[in-house]
């Protein structure tokens, strides 16, 4: 049994605390999860003198219940784990699922050691911001969950946020992250602009995305960060491409010698359907008896599949954008 003294201070000047590899201290330490969100968070006791102690081993407790809150950690929650010699640091894999709701509180216990108190509490809630707020990029429901939405070039985009009534965010500081590639490389505009924080009333907020005069490919996400609370929603990705296209289709007879057998060849031509360029690198599906491949639209924004032996079906064109598709049918 160790004879030495602790107290609550054996947590503040043996262990040091990281969120994600960023160090944080016991007394401010809050644990914001968006649902759907992982974190890893680690204890780091270099100079510890319980390195080694058979009686050191570390657990990790959530309260109330975190299945109640849809939380799941790696190592699991209650589980002991060794301080060895050789050790500095130990790491627990905290993750939300995408119906995760809810406040709950950690902390560590050394159960083994003889009058050992937990360390302090860590306050934290796991954010559904689907149940927070209603999203729409245009006319299109999107969600703050890591999930995909396509501007255009040529177009000029509308990104909406409306709080749900019941909202804690309702009447709250706002403002838009943006992160990937930078607005200025990719030459969209945003307005209002995304230094301004502002107020999420009842009839929401709404940010004009100008992808009017774009034209490089690329990916960036939006975030929204509620500044009282410091709590960050998951990514809204946005893929920026020639993402809705129109397309001219024909098919053309040949002859082959020496038979002088009609065979055909069929051909996709895409544009924009806002700026009305050919688009080059559209995928273009081919479906033919026996399967399904993939082209990619050359520089004249054409596609052509040979049909010499009588298997083709059908050949389209997925518009990211609204999902809708160009289709050729056999002709």
């Amino acid at each position: 049994m160790n004879s030495l003294s602790v107290t609550s201070q054996t947590w503040l000047q043996n262990f040091r605390p990281y969120v994600n590899g960023e160090r944080v201290r016991w007394l401010e330490f809050r644990l914001m999860l968006a649902a759907g969100e992982s974190v890893d968070l680690t204890l780091e006791f270099e100079y510890s003198y319980l390195i080694g102690d058979p009686e050191s081993s570390l657990q990790l407790l959530c309260e109330p219940n975190a299945e109640s809150v849809g939380l799941v950690c790696d190592p699991p929650f209650g589980q002991l784990v060794e301080m060895a010699e050789g050790l500095i640091s130990l790491t627990w894999h905290i993750s939300s699922s995408q119906t995760s709701n809810g406040p709950f509180e950690l902390h560590f216990e050394m159960p083994d050691y003889q009058g050992m108190p937990h360390s302090p509490e860590i306050p934290g809630a796991v954010i559904n911001f689907v149940q927070e707020v209603d999203v729409l990029f245009d006319k299109f429901t999107a969600t703050f969950d890591s999930s995909t939405v396509y501007p255009c070039h040529g177009a000029s985009h509308t990104l909406t946020v409306r709080p749900k009534l019941s909202s804690q965010f309702l009447n709250k500081p706002v403002k838009l992250l943006w992160s990937g590639e930078p607005a200025e490389k990719l030459g969209v505009k945003v307005w209002p602009s995304l230094v301004n924080e502002l107020i999420l009333g009842e009839e929401g907020l709404k940010w004009e995305l100008d992808c009017s005069s774009t034209s490089i490919n690329g990916e960036f996400s939006l975030q929204m960060a509620f500044i009282e609370s410091k709590e960050v929603s998951l990514p809204l990705t946005m893929s920026l491409g020639h993402n809705l296209v129109t397309a001219e289709r024909w098919r053309e007879q040949h002859e082959q010698w020496p038979e002088w057998k009609i065979w055909y060849s069929y051909h996709i031509r895409a544009k924009s359907a806002f700026t009305n360029n050919v688009v080059s690198g559209a995928k273009v599906t081919l479906e033919w008896r026996g399967g399904t491949s993939y082209m990619n639209t050359n520089s004249q924004g054409e596609a052509r599949y040979n049909d010499k032996s009588g298997l083709y079906l059908r050949m389209f064109i997925l518009n990211r954008y609204d999902g809708s598709t160009v289709r050729m049918p056999r002709l």
